[in-house]
């Protein structure tokens, strides 16, 4: 049985996909790093997350939730295949 996607879902995420490439899309990361100490207080974390900073002066930082509930992991597959996980650490 196939499943079946709520009505609005297909418009909700075209709606979504063209926020984020309004955001995202093509801007060069200019900075790769993880958030220092001074940034995670600020956000009342007590974990670190791998932060990018575009050129165009945004930075995008994982977290946990979509609420911003501590730091998060970054999953990513690069071209070959390979897949990889850029932890959250420990501020420490």
């Amino acid at each position: 049985m196939a499943h079946r996607q709520p009505p609005g879902h297909d418009q909700f995420m075209a709606a979504c996909n063209a926020a984020v490439r309004q955001r995202l899309l093509g801007w060069r990361i200019v900075e790769a790093r993880y958030l220092d100490a001074d940034e995670c207080r600020r956000l009342m974390w007590g974990q670190t997350s791998v932060v990018l900073v575009l050129d165009n002066g945004t930075s995008v930082y994982a977290t946990r939730d979509a609420e911003g509930n501590d730091a998060g992991a970054l999953h990513g597959v690069a071209k070959s295949g390979e897949e990889f996980v850029l932890p959250e650490l420990n501020v420490g």
